[in-house]
């Protein structure tokens, strides 16, 4: 699966001040398939929540200019769940409104071990997400 956006993702960004919105995470189960047509709100794909998870609220955001790749990076702390039970591979990111049917989704990416895609299956423990050092999304 490649990392997949939200058609509506463009039209999230734009009707919001990225600097105080709340952006979270929501860590999904193996079977989820996103589709960036019709997956628009955090009510169209809740039901694929990894079980065992909750939805992380990223801090730390760090807005670049990439002049060589013509690109806008958003770049956030590393993800730490707390103590979890779950098999995922993917996490989508959404602006978070406290209600999932208002909720925008903005990008789902796969999670990668040593940039292979990998089904990370946590019993008991903490899970560790790296953001990569180009973000997490661009535009």
């Amino acid at each position: 699966m490649a990392n997949v956006k939200s058609n509506a993702f463009g039209r999230a960004i734009a009707k919001n001040d990225i600097d105080i919105v709340t952006i979270k995470a929501m860590f999904m189960k193996t079977t989820h398939v996103p589709n960036g047509d019709t997956h628009v709100f955090v009510s169209d794909v809740v039901a694929d929540r990894a079980t065992g998870t909750t939805d992380l609220t990223l801090s730390g955001l760090t807005i670049n200019i990439d002049n060589t790749d013509n690109r806008t990076e958003f770049v956030f702390t590393n993800l730490v769940t707390g103590t979890i039970t779950a098999t995922t591979d993917k996490v989508w990111f959404y602006i978070s409104t406290g209600f999932d049917s208002t909720s925008e989704l903005l990008t789902c990416n796969e999670l990668l071990a040593s940039g292979v895609p990998t089904v990370f299956t946590v019993v008991g423990g903490v899970l560790t997400a790296q953001v990569n050092v180009s973000g997490v999304f661009s535009i």
